[in-house]
C-alpha cells in the first residue's frame, strides 16, 4: 500500500472518513507498530476569527475522551499538531455509524435496540462518574463495529467538571437530539445525556424522530410539545415504553431519569414487561421558560401587582354596579283563558210528520245456485311471517398487511367504534379465530398484534369480527 504521507510518527494510509471539522485517515504508527485512525483538523474550511475556537473544541475532544477507559468508548492513544494542524491518534474501527441504518429506514428488532441502548448507557453512566458529559449523543456519534458492539465518538463538545475548557452557557449541538436546556443556554449536565439518548431510543422503537422539522420547528418543539407515544408508531411496545420514554423526554432535568444506570434499570423492566418503579407524576405545564434577569425581576413585579390591582378595581365596580340595579319584577302568572259556557239545551221543535210515498214495484230476486257460489274466488292467503334467524357476527374488515419484523397486522375498513384496547377476532380458512387487540388506528386502518401468538400468513385475507 502506498502511503499518503506521515505526520510525525504516523504513516498515512489511506482516506476512511471526511466530515465538517476533520479528515479520518487509516494511519500506522511506526514505533510502537500498531494501525490507527488518524482525525486531522481541516483548518483551511474556517475563517480565522472561528479557528481558535475550532481547534479549542479539537483539542477538547482528545482531552475529554483521553481520559476515559471504557469498553464502548473510543480510545484515544495521542494528541498532536504537524505544521499547525492539530490531530488525534485512536481506535481503528471497522463497522458504520448507527445513523447510516437508521436513516436507510431499516428497522431494527426491540431486542437489538435494547443491546444497543445498554452499550450506550453503560458508556455514558461510565463518563458522567468520571465527571464527563458529551452534549452531543447522536446515531451519527456511536459507531457499530461488526460484531454488535458499540463505540461512543466525538467528545468535542464535552464539557469536563472542574475544567474551564468550554462555556457551560454555549448553545451547541445538533437540534434533533438537544436538551431543552441547551436550546437555552443553560448549564447542560448529565441529564442531557438522558434526553439525548431517550430520543435516539424512541427513534429505534418506532423509526421516527419525535421531534422534525426546521431547527426553529424542533426547538418550539422541544421546549412545548410533548411527541406521540411510541406504542401509537409502534403497536407492538408495551405501555412500559410509553412511560420510560415520558420520563426520559421530560422537559425539565428534575423530572427526568436521574443517571444512565437507573435508565438502564428501567428499560430492563419495560423489555420484561414488568411494572416500572414508581414515580411522582410530571407536572401539568412542562413548558420550560429561561428565567428573568435580575435587574428585570422588580419591573415584573410590579406589572404583576398593577395588573392584579387592576383586575380587584373591575371586580368592585361590577359588585356596586350589580348592587345600584333595581330589582327584577318576579314574573307575574297569566291567568287561564276563561273557558266558554256550555249553552243550556232548548226544547227541540215538533218533528213534522213524513209524506206518504207511492208505492215501489219489488223485484224479487233469485237466490245463488252452488254452482255460482263455488265459482265465487276464494280470499288471499295470508302471508306467513317467518321467524328472525339469529344475529351473526358483526364483520368489521379483513387483514390486508402482516409485518413479520415488528409482529402486527393492518386490518382494512374498521368499525366506527372500534377503540384502541379492543379485541378483535380474525377467522381463518382452516375455521380457527385468532383473538386480535387493537393497537393504533388511523383512519379505516386498524393495526392489530395477535394475542397470545405470532403472525402467520395464512392470517392474511382472513374475516375479521367483532365477537
Amino acid at each position: 500500500m502506498t502511503p499518503l504521507g506521515k505526520v510525525g510518527k504516523y504513516e498515512l494510509r489511506h482516506q476512511i472518513g471526511r466530515g465538517a471539522m476533520g479528515v479520518v485517515y487509516e494511519a500506522f504508527d511506526t514505533v510502537i507498530e500498531r494501525a490507527v485512525a488518524l482525525k486531522m483538523l481541516r483548518t483551511d474550511v474556517f475563517p480565522p476569527e472561528q479557528l481558535a475556537d475550532v481547534r479549542a473544541r479539537f483539542k477538547r475532544e482528545a482531552h475529554s475522551a483521553g481520559r476515559l477507559s471504557h469498553p464502548n468508548i473510543v480510545t484515544v492513544f495521542d494528541y498532536g499538531e504537524h505544521d499547525g494542524t492539530p490531530y488525534i491518534a485512536m481506535d481503528l474501527m471497522v463497522g458504520e455509524e448507527l445513523a447510516r441504518s437508521l436513516d436507510s429506514g431499516a428497522r431494527m428488532a426491540l431486542p437489538q435496540v435494547v443491546r444497543v441502548m445498554e452499550q450506550l448507557l453503560g458508556a455514558l453512566a461510565y463518563a458522567h462518574e468520571n465527571g464527563v458529559v458529551h452534549r452531543d449523543i447522536k446515531p451519527s456519534n456511536v459507531f457499530v463495529l461488526r460484531d454488535g458492539s458499540i463505540k461512543v465518538v466525538d467528545f468535542g463538545l464535552a464539557r469536563i467538571e472542574t475544567s474551564n475548557l468550554t462555556e457551560s452557557g454555549a448553545v451547541l449541538g445538533t437540534p434533533a437530539y438537544m436538551s431543552p436546556e441547551q436550546f437555552l443556554g443553560l448549564p447542560a449536565d448529565a441529564r442531557s445525556d438522558i434526553f439525548s439518548a431517550g430520543v435516539m431510543l424512541y427513534q429505534m422503537l418506532t423509526g421516527d424522530r419525535p421531534f422534525s422539522g426546521s431547527p426553529t420547528t424542533i426547538m418550539q418543539k422541544v421546549l412545548r410539545q410533548d411527541p406521540v407515544e411510541p406504542s401509537v408508531l409502534n403497536p407492538t411496545l408495551s405501555a412500559g415504553w410509553d412511560a420510560l420514554i415520558k420520563r426520559v423526554l421530560a422537559k425539565k432535568p428534575d423530572d427526568r431519569l436521574q443517571s444512565a444506570r437507573e435508565f438502564a434499570e428501567w428499560m430492563r423492566l419495560a423489555l420484561e414487561g414488568k411494572p416500572l418503579p414508581q414515580a411522582p407524576e410530571l407536572a401539568a405545564d412542562a413548558t420550560v421558560r429561561l428565567a428573568p434577569a435580575k435587574g428585570k425581576k422588580r419591573g415584573r413585579a410590579m406589572l404583576i401587582a398593577g395588573l392584579s390591582a387592576l383586575v380587584v378595581v373591575g371586580l368592585l365596580a361590577a359588585v356596586a354596579f350589580h348592587r345600584r340595579q333595581p330589582p327584577k319584577p318576579a314574573p307575574v302568572a297569566q291567568a287561564p283563558a276563561p273557558v266558554a259556557a256550555v249553552p243550556q239545551q232548548q226544547e227541540a221543535p215538533p218533528v213534522p210528520k213524513p209524506k206518504p210515498r207511492p208505492p215501489v214495484e219489488r223485484k224479487l230476486v233469485k237466490p245463488e245456485s252452488k254452482a255460482e257460489r263455488k265459482a265465487e274466488p276464494a280470499p288471499p292467503p295470508q302471508p306467513v311471517v317467518a321467524a328472525k334467524p339469529a344475529p351473526s357476527p358483526a364483520r368489521m374488515g379483513k387483514v390486508v398487511k402482516l409485518d413479520h419484523n415488528w409482529g402486527f397486522l393492518v386490518v382494512q375498513a374498521p368499525d366506527p367504534a372500534v377503540k384502541i384496547g379492543d379485541r378483535l377476532y380474525a377467522n381463518l380458512a382452516d375455521g380457527r379465530r385468532v383473538p386480535l387487540v387493537v393497537r393504533r388506528i388511523s383512519g379505516n386502518l386498524v393495526s392489530a398484534v395477535p394475542e397470545g401468538q405470532k403472525i402467520s400468513d395464512d392470517m392474511l385475507g382472513a374475516l375479521v369480527t367483532l365477537r
